[in-house]
Order: structure tokens, then sequence, then C-alpha cells
């Protein structure tokens, strides 16, 4: 049987892992450090890749990140399948090979960020702790295939994402009123309604919010447009709000108060959304199971 040494086909097979690490940290900091080398070996073993098979693999963004080229984005699923097989060899052959390491990046809304993810961040830490995670707060949609997330979790099912994401359940939100703790029950009904502004109406809190204050001419001054500015606002005495139990019921600057409508609350579900050719890391399957386990239901009916 022939041997074959790690260099075939024009390119040296170790330099996989550098366009990997340079790909999924955007900088040649955060990738030496994953690695345990220094950003100069970084930037010349991915050069040396480029230079091997005589294409351009990342380009460099106005923030300074490395994005990757068309060419590297084709080539990434094929680097990760060998990744996958290097791990399956290291099970195989008794190394440590379930020793979590690297970075995952995840992104959700503020409040999820903030106020559920942050505070439950040390049990990932205490069953990995040499994971580096960071957590990216954006109400708006990023990217998994450009590596702006490598998972996202949002409020209702992602539309979209192609046949390289996979969409999963995390649970159920449900929403409730909201008044400051400084106040006492008996101002509940004198407390101004925090509304969503115009253009994040289609929310089903929002909706909820404006059925209510047709009811009622107290509305507030203040127009949100995402819960985390509505949980500072009730939490500084601006007014009442819906916001979610989950997350609310932990805050002692905010108390629930009845509603005497007869308008039920709105839930939201709650989705993970991944890209499927990072199955393979170990990072990512556990940064998954700790968001599964998460308890994303409390007050949910």
């Amino acid at each position: 049987m022939t041997l074959y040494s790690a260099r075939m086909q024009g390119h040296d097979w170790n330099d996989l892992k550098y366009l990997l690490a340079l790909h999924r940290e955007g900088k040649l900091t955060q990738a030496g450090r994953t690695l345990g080398v220094s950003e100069t070996t970084v930037a010349r073993r991915v050069r040396g890749l480029e230079a091997s098979i005589k294409t351009a693999l990342f380009v460099r963004s106005a923030s300074g990140r490395y994005e990757p080229t068309d060419a590297a984005l084709k080539i990434l699923p094929y680097a990760e399948a060998v990744e996958a097989g290097n791990l399956a060899i290291s099970t195989v052959s008794g190394e440590s090979a379930q020793r979590v390491t690297g970075s995952v990046r995840i992104s959700s809304v503020p409040i999820i960020v903030n106020r559920f993810l942050v505070p439950n961040l040390a049990t990932l830490e205490r069953l990995h702790p040499n994971l580096s995670v960071e957590l990216v707060p954006s109400s708006g949609n990023l990217d998994l295939f450009k590596r702006e997330a490598d998972l996202a979790v949002r409020f209702a099912r992602p539309s979209g994402g192609g046949l390289r994401t996979k969409a999963q359940r995390l649970g159920k939100l449900s929403f409730a009123a909201y008044a400051p703790s400084s106040t006492s029950s008996d101002q509940d009904a004198a407390l101004r309604w925090i509304t969503y502004d115009e253009a994040h109406l289609d929310l089903p809190q929002a909706r909820w919010l404006e059925n209510a204050v047709k009811s009622s001419e107290r509305r507030a001054n203040l127009r949100i447009a995402d819960a985390e500015t509505g949980m500072r606002a009730v939490a500084e005495g601006i007014g009442k709000t819906l916001l979610p139990r989950a997350i609310a019921s932990a805050d002692p600057r905010v108390r629930e108060v009845e509603f005497s409508g007869s308008a039920r609350y709105p839930t939201r579900e709650v989705w993970m959304l991944s890209h499927v050719d990072q199955t393979s890391r170990l990072s990512i399957t556990a940064a998954k199971d700790w968001l599964i386990n998460l308890n994303w239901t409390l007050g949910a009916t």
C-alpha cells in the first residue's frame, strides 16, 4: 500500500484547520488563540493555502474581519468534512476528542441575549470551560453562511435559509403585563401603556397592546421597537407594557399586573437556526445542547 504524505493535490491538508479557524473567528488573533499559535502563523498558513490552490480565500472588511470569498465558501464544507474525519479518528484511537474547545457565536434579539442567555451562561461554562462564547445582540437576521453567527435564536420560526440551514423549536414564551415594582397595585389602572412604533406593529405583543389601548386613552408618550427597551422603560417607571414572563419574572424592578380585559396574552415560539454544514463541530453541538435545555416555557400555556 502506498503511503501518502499530508501534502497532496498541491496543498497541505494541515492548512485546512487554519482556513476553518480564520473563517470561524474572523480575526487572525482570535484564530491563533483557538489553535494555540501566533497570528503570524495563521496568516502564513492561509497565504500558503491560497498560493497552493491559486485562489484568494479571504477579503478584509471595513470592520477588520476576514470575510470568506466565494471560492472559500465552496471549499469550507470539504474542510469541515476533513475536520469531522479527524475527530472520528481521534475517538477511535482513544484520544480526548470530546474536549470542547474553540468558539461559537450566538445571535438573538437583545432581550434574550441580555436577560436570558447571559444569566444562564455559567452553566455552559461549567460544562465546557475551554469553550469561548460570543453573544451577538441583534434584532436583524444575521447570515449564518457568512459566519456572522453560528447559531441564531429568534422569536417565531425563521423563514428562508434554504437547504443548508436547520430550524429547531426551543419552546414558547408567554407574555404578560408588567408594571414598575416601585408602584402599588392601586396605581395599576392609572399607569399608561407603553406601545410599539409603527414599524413593529406586526409583532404579536404590539398588536395586543394596540387593542388594549383602544379601550383606554392612557397611552404613554414613549414608543418602543423591542422588548429590551420596554423592560428598561417599565423599570424606570414610565408605564406598563407586555414582557416575556420567563425574563421579566427574574427582574425585581418589575412586577406582573392583572389585566381586566378579555383579550388573552400572546405567546411566541422560540426557534434556533443553525448551519447544516457545521454539525460536526463539537463547539456547535455543546452550545445547541445548552440552548435546548434552557427553560423557555416559563408561564406558557
